[in-house]
């Protein structure tokens, strides 16, 4: 793997000091690494230096099962995923003309994943042209056979052909090499009265899981401040954000400046917020991972005793971390996932089963590991688990 320094994206100064370091396993095609993320001394900008190579990083979101993507939800009504696109959806329409006054246009989502984001627009904008934009293969052809228009690749490789009347950049800014190219190649593509929506993580309100928040994969640390002036850069003006986002994301909705009109040209400095959101992201962290292995750690000591079977519920990176901080290697017997993707194969050596061989295979305690769906996991098999006799065990709840 090929490591590159880079420059402030932001004010392209290149003094800039580690703010950040953690060990990642990025899955089987990148393996395992530390990562520094670094703080601007210039504008406060936090991003990642050194960093894998853009080939790299191509090559992990066309190849990983987990790469961010190609993970599999369930998005039927009243899941997360579900209530995560509704919202969403909600703040596209709330910038919208009013139906009966709106033509129907083209929509792009880059980054589109397997397509919850166009197939919930789909009722809101009858008539329009949905198009993706998504590196990865598996993800690609997901949303393909939900009738969804797939260009598969990268913004510098497969980008569609504009104009687009709105554009839907989500929880994908902060993966790009370089945000503010890739924002140019997307106002570009705006039509003149065009309208993006763009969502990414606040830096500034980390969640302690043992998933980490400041992931690998995200290469810009943003804040309200620095995402206004990264879009300036471009020619873009927020219009809107979203004061009522469910989760600790930034979600603004911008467009093409007008002439003359001043912009952002310069982030305020957020170097002291985000060094004290990262020091208690740390303690929290600790905190949070010692009370895991309390929690956990002395049931596999008597299931091990015990000579228990154990499953494990989530086929994904959260079990990675979740294997490395308590070396579940001989504790497990097989894992669940709901993606049939990776149903009948095998995940760090243990196969993968569909949640309904719950009902079939003899285990002793099933654990669930993931912290954004754990309730609907926990709600899904809970009452296959008390049917027989199944202890279940929450790694947060």
């Amino acid at each position: 793997m090929e490591w590159v320094h880079v420059a402030c994206a932001i004010c392209g100064a290149e003094d800039a000091d580690p703010i950040y370091r953690r060990t990642h396993h990025a899955g089987p095609t990148l393996g395992r690494f530390e990562k520094t993320d670094v703080l601007c001394n210039r504008c406060g900008f936090m991003y990642t230096s050194p960093r894998p190579s853009p080939e790299d990083m191509r090559r992990h979101y066309a190849s990983a099962s987990e790469a961010s993507g190609s993970v599999f939800h369930r998005s039927e009504p009243g899941s997360r995923l579900h209530r995560l696109v509704t919202e969403r959806v909600r703040f596209i329409e709330s910038r919208l003309p009013d139906r009966a006054d709106r033509e129907p246009g083209r929509v792009l989502d880059v980054g589109c994943a397997t397509g919850d984001l166009l197939a919930g627009l789909e009722a809101r904008l009858p008539g329009w042209r949905r198009v993706g934009l998504e590196p990865s293969r598996s993800a690609a052809r997901a949303a393909a056979a939900r009738g969804i228009e797939v260009h598969e690749g990268d913004l510098e490789g497969a980008m569609p052909e504009g104009p687009f009347e709105i554009v839907t950049c989500i929880s994908a800014l902060e993966h790009f090499w370089d945000p503010r190219s890739a924002l140019e190649r997307i106002a570009r593509a705006l039509a003149p009265e065009g309208l993006l929506f763009v969502e990414v993580p606040d830096s500034l309100r980390p969640v302690a899981q043992i998933a980490e928040f400041y992931s690998w994969e995200h290469l810009s640390h943003f804040t309200r401040s620095s995402l206004e002036c990264c879009l300036a850069s471009v020619g873009l003006v927020p219009i809107a954000f979203d004061e009522e986002v469910g989760i600790p994301n930034l979600r603004v909705c911008a467009r093409r400046a007008a002439a003359g009109e001043v912009l952002a040209t310069r982030a305020g400095d957020d170097g002291a917020a985000l060094r004290a959101a990262v020091d208690r992201h740390r303690e929290a962290r600790e905190r949070f991972e010692q009370g895991l292995v309390e929690r956990l750690g002395g049931r596999f000591a008597r299931w091990r005793a015990e000579g228990a079977r154990v499953g494990v519920y989530g086929a994904g990176m959260h079990t990675r971390f979740l294997s490395d901080l308590l070396d579940l290697d001989d504790a497990v017997a097989c894992v669940f996932d709901s993606d049939p993707g990776k149903i009948g194969g095998r995940f760090l050596d243990w196969p993968v089963h569909g949640p309904e061989a719950l009902a079939a295979l003899d285990l002793d305690a099933v654990v669930i590991s993931t912290h954004a769906f754990e309730d609907e996991v926990f709600a899904a098999i809970a009452p296959t688990a008390a049917a027989r006799g199944i202890e279940v065990v929450r790694c947060y709840g």
